[in-house]
């Protein structure tokens, strides 16, 4: 029975009439389903709920067709959340059911990956930018559909504030993470403005630099800036095999000469801190060694741009002057191999995110049976009837 309740929801949110009438309750079912006794070690939809998640897979060439399947209509549901106008409220409360069966048909999918690391936008052979849509305080990414990227750019540059979320930036740092690992392990190729992350990720770096007593009176702040540097790690060593072309990797090289400085500021900081007997030593140790091939590629070629500047008696050299010194200077670079870089930590919930969503669960049921509309006497009759099926 329950391999047939799974099917039947999924027909009603893979067909557009039926879901248009019934998509919401269908997914709110889903979202109580999928927690029902979730924690148990052979809970008794364990099964089941992979069975159904691999269900998905049936109809993935329907949904390319009609974009009209499971994820199209969860995703535009989770949307339409925040699409509104300027002056509508906008309440997410009302709508956490839809959030958690979006959490849970990302977290039990393991087909996820593979399409979010290759929808994007701006992907595919157009080389024309696009010009994102005017920003507003209901659209913060415009109504230009973001990627994953954008979100987690648009993430990582509006929460630096005095609460720190670190918790959420660790995830955001290792969603990143994950998905270039995964476009390194199979050559996809975004056309994405990297520069936009690299920017947000040296400016983070900055905020941790510039807060850095108050952020380590209650967080390991190395944990987050090492898993920064790594990330420029990993686009140095790999970013042949995922930037979309040539230049990109030139304007990274670009970018870490640029903002020098904060990088310059960081080694200086974990330095101290990692020549102290304190109780960061090993964090701050770790951040150290992890700055080697940057440090490298800004001792590299600093002197030669400042070379070609002296020669050739200009003050300040354009971007295309220092890309130009960047392209001229590549075989004598000379970089440590680093590895583990393409490894991540395969995401599991924590014992503190479990009693979250034990929470979340009991607040939705509390609110569908709050809203739950008794038309007929049938309609309680039956209900009343499945209450008892074992």
């Amino acid at each position: 029975m329950i391999n047939s309740i799974f099917e039947a929801i999924l027909q009603i949110l893979s067909h557009p009439p039926s879901r248009r009438e019934h998509g919401y309750d269908a997914v709110v079912l889903l979202a109580l389903l999928v927690n029902y006794r979730k924690y148990e070690v052979s809970g008794p939809l364990n099964g089941e709920l992979l069975s159904f998640y691999n269900l998905l897979k049936q109809y993935k060439d329907k949904e390319e067709e009609h974009q009209s399947g499971f994820f199209s209509a969860l995703t535009n549901m989770v949307g339409s959340m925040f699409i509104a106008d300027a002056h509508e409220k906008i309440s997410v409360q009302t709508n956490e059911a839809i959030l958690l069966a979006l959490y849970e048909a990302v977290h039990l999918n393991r087909n996820f990956i593979t399409v979010l690391a290759q929808s994007h936008p701006e992907m595919g052979l157009v080389t024309t930018p696009v010009s994102p849509a005017p920003t507003t305080p209901a659209t913060p990414l415009g109504t230009t559909p973001p990627s994953s990227d954008d979100l987690m750019v648009e993430f990582i540059v509006t929460h630096m504030m005095k609460e720190f979320p670190m918790d959420l930036y660790v995830r955001c740092i290792q969603v990143v993470h994950k998905l270039l690992c995964y476009q390194k392990k199979c050559r996809v190729r975004l056309h994405y403005t990297w520069r936009e992350l690299w920017s947000a990720l040296i400016n983070l770096l900055k905020f941790l630099m510039s807060n850095e007593t108050v952020l380590l009176a209650k967080h390991n702040i190395f944990t987050l800036a090492l898993m920064i540097v790594n990330l420029f790690n990993m686009f140095i060593t790999y970013g042949d095999t995922f930037l979309p072309t040539p230049s990109s990797y030139d304007e990274l090289y670009y970018e870490i000469i640029r903002m020098h400085q904060s990088f310059d500021n960081l080694y200086s900081m974990v330095l101290r801190l990692s020549t102290n007997a304190g109780q960061w030593k090993e964090a701050a140790s770790k951040v150290t060694h992890a700055l080697v091939n940057i440090r490298a590629i800004i001792n590299h070629f600093n002197p030669k741009i400042e070379s070609y500047a002296a020669v050739n008696h200009i003050s300040q050299l354009s971007e295309e002057q220092v890309l130009e010194v960047v392209r001229a200077n590549y075989d004598t670079l000379t970089l440590k191999l680093q590895d583990g870089l393409d490894q991540y930590e395969r995401y599991s919930e924590q014992h503190k995110e479990a009693a979250f969503f034990k929470e979340l669960v009991r607040s939705i049921s509390t609110n569908v049976r709050r809203n739950l509309a008794f038309h007929t006497l049938s309609q309680e009759v039956l209900l009343k009837e499945f209450s008892t099926i074992s």
